[in-house]
């Protein structure tokens, strides 16, 4: 079993100032905008903020990207699902 220091957090994990009910409805606004992409092979931007919302009754998450405090990118991971914006790349 490997150990981690948990006061060295990574970026992605920092605490998000959105509630779990705001970045669901960041996820859903996403899934509405017109000429989404779908790549087969998804990394996320590298300069991007990372927010996730988990569900109380199980295991299954969203995450949504944002850089500059615009979304770039969704995934519903557990289902295989990556989203990139038009014009964003994979």
């Amino acid at each position: 079993m490997s150990q981690k220091n948990v006061n060295t957090a990574a970026k992605e994990s920092k605490e998000s100032s959105l509630s779990t009910d705001q970045v669901l409805d960041l996820f859903d606004w996403i899934m509405t905008v017109p000429g989404l992409q779908f790549p087969d092979n998804f990394t996320p931007p590298a300069d991007s903020e990372e927010l996730v919302a988990f569900w109380d009754a199980g295991p299954d998450y969203l995450q949504v990207w944002i850089v500059s405090g615009y979304p770039v990118a969704a995934a519903a991971p557990m289902d295989g699902l990556f989203i990139t914006l038009p014009g964003e790349g994979a």
